[in-house]
């Protein structure tokens, strides 16, 4: 807070991180021609792979003691967390929220 005018100062901060991760567009409801003619070259049998890119960004009030709103190194740990769930796998073997999912 400001001591002047007892105002919140508010600030946001982002990081990037990247990962990379194989998967294949395919739907159990459907049948193998109905994938093929849906997803096209994306539902190829042994699947494709993409390099992704995941920003976070958080707002909040910044605090007055250090000047900060969250810690970077617990963003980017609680980031890779999540992100070393993903990074070199297949998604739709490796994570099992997609096992009955479209990935």
């Amino acid at each position: 807070m400001d001591r002047n005018s007892n105002r919140v100062h508010v600030g946001e901060i982002s990081r990037t991180e990247t990962f990379s991760a194989a998967h294949r567009l395919n739907s159990m409801k459907l049948s193998p021609a109905e994938n093929l003619d849906i997803f096209g070259k994306c539902n190829h049998l042994n699947g494709h792979g993409h390099n992704y890119k995941v920003k976070v960004t958080l707002k909040g009030p910044i605090d007055p003691i250090t000047g900060i709103v969250v810690n970077l190194q617990d963003l980017k740990l609680a980031m890779q967390e999540v992100i070393g769930r993903l990074d070199h796998k297949n998604l739709d073997k490796d994570v099992e929220y997609f096992h009955e999912r479209v990935s």
